[in-house]
């Protein structure tokens, strides 16, 4: 998904967190080629999207997860209380934290299984080969764009 075209229902949290990281009046936290991975917004509990590539190139993607609901079989979407997770398999690919109802907290991330060289490791947020620790970012619509859009 894109900017332009995000799911009517998403109404975006306040403030975002990852690994010391913060998106404070955002929408996501990475966007690759214009695409937008993982979308969380809030609800009874943190409500998330996630697409991934159809293509090596990144041009094409395709959803995987609508509103906490997998559209693939090998995806689960598991709640417990404010704590929605997303698994392929045994491992754990996202994993959100209600802290209040105006902010969350990605507590794990690791998307490249999909492809998408996005996760957290030693308390920063790596995108490519970036290290990403204790910035905060007001006001931007996307926290880290990465390649063309």
């Amino acid at each position: 998904m894109k900017l332009d075209s995000l799911p009517k229902e998403f109404t975006p949290y306040k403030q975002l967190e990852i690994a010391t990281n913060k998106l404070i009046d955002g929408v996501a936290l990475v966007s690759v080629n214009g695409f937008i991975p993982v979308l969380i917004g809030k609800g009874e509990t943190p409500e998330i999207w996630v697409t991934i590539p159809a293509d090596q190139q990144g041009k094409e993607w395709r959803p995987i997860v609508s509103k906490n609901t997998s559209l693939l079989e090998v995806i689960t979407v598991n709640t417990k209380g404010k704590v929605i997770g997303v698994a392929m398999g045994d491992d754990i690919v996202l994993e959100v934290k209600e802290i209040t109802s105006e902010s969350a907290e990605i507590t794990q991330c690791n998307l490249r299984p999909f492809g998408i060289n996005v996760f957290l490791e030693d308390d920063c947020l790596k995108v490519m080969t970036n290290r990403y620790s204790g910035n905060t970012i007001t006001g931007a619509k996307i926290f880290i764009d990465v390649g063309k859009g």
